[in-house]
């Protein structure tokens, strides 16, 4: 079956983990991401495999129905094009597994390496377990990660509170595809994405983070996050630019909103620090992207008394470039696109 309510399989069997992918014209990608789920080292009874098709015009839906057919712990759904959040809540709603990982359809991960994560997720009684990854360019090749992506990501096997976690562990990786979360405590929180904005990653997890009671790191590289031309940030036509100034602001409001109503010091310099790395971020791409709407963000800066900006746990080079911004925003864009 291949509609808004899809097919479900293994009704009566008491399912592990629920695996949530999302697709959207990848069919250069799909059996890849697949297949490196189905090889795996626990009983294809004791997980499923949810496909949301949201909405793709290429072969995407075809691949997947080949997988349905074939494998009895895949199945697929099929909706209108909503976008990545909503497809990862149509997963959420439909998942029955004890436990949930969010992969992304153009990304895959190592073989055999589900059994060791989820045993340490369940036998420690978790909200959250994140694991470690890699990124790989189209050729597959291992890219090496800029110091400033993991200077401050603790893999810590200590079980620790959420506020601990996002404050002390998490750095600014900000990645849902990196984790393995608790199903009831998702959907009894009603932890949903938002549909409506493209960094729904960071929006989400801070939320989960601060409800969280029992997170924990395990050093193994289990997740390969393909960077790719043609993701939903590149490539993309201006009125899509636009909105993800628009989708980075919202982010900002919503850090500014927690900084503002939590009483854990650590909490607000984190989020001061997480909207300090948006705005550099951000007035970078719109030098480069759209320089029409550089004088905006600049003036958005200033009479929103952002500015100035803080630091939290920075690199060398970001405490630089935070120096630069708050001295003035327009010397940073100028000296950014001079590199």
């Amino acid at each position: 079956m291949n509609d808004e309510f899809g097919s479900h399989k293994n009704d009566m069997i008491m399912i592990r983990l629920s695996i949530i992918v999302p697709i959207y014209n990848v069919e250069k990608y799909l059996a890849k991401c697949l297949n490196s789920l189905l090889v795996q080292d626990i009983s294809s009874e004791q997980y499923e495999i949810i496909v949301v098709n949201d909405g793709s015009t290429d072969n995407s839906s075809s691949i997947a129905e080949l997988y349905v057919n074939k494998y009895p712990n895949v199945t697929l759904y099929s909706q209108k094009n909503k976008g990545l959040g909503a497809a990862r809540n149509t997963g959420i709603h439909r998942a029955k597994g004890n436990c949930l990982f969010f992969v992304d359809s153009d990304d895959y991960i190592r073989p055999n390496s589900l059994g060791q994560i989820l045993n340490c997720f369940e036998t420690k009684k978790l909200d959250a377990l994140r694991f470690n990854y890699e990124v790989v360019n189209d050729q597959y090749q291992i890219i090496k990660k800029k110091k400033n992506a993991v200077y401050n990501i603790i893999y810590s096997e200590k079980v620790v509170d959420g506020e601990t976690f996002m404050t002390q562990q998490l750095g600014w990786a900000c990645y849902v595809w990196v984790f393995l979360f608790e199903s009831s405590f998702i959907k009894n929180n009603h932890f949903f994405f938002n549909e409506n904005i493209y960094f729904e990653d960071v929006e989400w997890l801070v939320r989960v983070m601060m409800s969280a009671k029992r997170i924990q790191s395990i050093n193994q590289q289990v997740y390969f996050y393909l960077q790719r031309t043609g993701s939903i940030t590149q490539g993309i036509q201006i009125e899509n630019k636009n909105k993800i100034i628009s989708d980075k602001l919202y982010v900002i409001d919503v850090l500014k909103r927690m900084s503002e109503t939590t009483s854990n010091r650590k909490v607000v310099l984190w989020c001061k620090g997480m909207i300090s790395l948006t705005f550099m971020g951000m007035l970078f791409y719109v030098e480069n992207d759209l320089p029409q709407r550089k004088e905006e963000i600049i003036e958005f800066l200033k009479s929103k008394k952002y500015l100035p900006l803080k630091s939290y746990h920075f690199t060398l080079k970001q405490q630089r470039d935070l120096f630069i911004i708050n001295l003035s925003p327009r010397l940073y864009c100028y000296l950014r696109n001079k590199k």
